[in-house]
């Protein structure tokens, strides 16, 4: 069987980028899964939650560059006195889920990171592009059937 690979490919068109984001299949975000089979690579990730009805909640999206994904993740499922109580709450008593990206430009995980942003959050986050281009656009491949874009 055929698996892709997750990673982010760039087309450009004029002053707009095109991404092409292939998720990883989910995995479960616990720190033994986390140190196994999460790369050490330079990338981006989305963790979530699942809830009492089984739904998928999505926590955080986040990137990995100098100390790569394996690290930030396992940072953000550990709970610390830097997360709120209701996150802590969420970390110690629900079953976290990962999927990842892996891409070696920083650009073009910034880029994806402020999309995905703003199509979940809005301006809530403040978060910035690359500035290299007009537009942005994604469009996303996941394994698991999980899309938001």
């Amino acid at each position: 069987m055929y698996v892709q690979k997750p990673r982010i490919n760039l087309l450009t068109k004029n002053k707009d980028g095109y991404y092409q984001l292939y998720w990883s299949h989910l995995k479960k975000a616990d720190k033994y899964t986390v140190g196994s089979m999460i790369p050490a690579l330079s990338g981006l990730y989305e963790l979530y939650y699942q809830d009492e009805q089984k739904v998928m909640n999505l926590l955080n999206i986040g990137s990995g560059w100098r100390s790569g994904l394996r690290s930030q993740i396992r940072e953000d499922i550990e709970p610390s006195i830097y997360k709120t109580d209701e996150v802590k709450k969420i970390l110690e008593d629900r079953t976290l889920f990962v999927r990842f990206s892996l891409c070696d430009i920083a650009e073009n995980v910034q880029d994806v990171v402020w999309f995905l942003n703003q199509i979940y959050f809005g301006d809530k986050h403040n978060v910035n592009d690359s500035g290299r281009f007009e537009k942005i656009f994604v469009n996303e491949f996941a394994p698991d059937k999980l899309h938001w874009i």
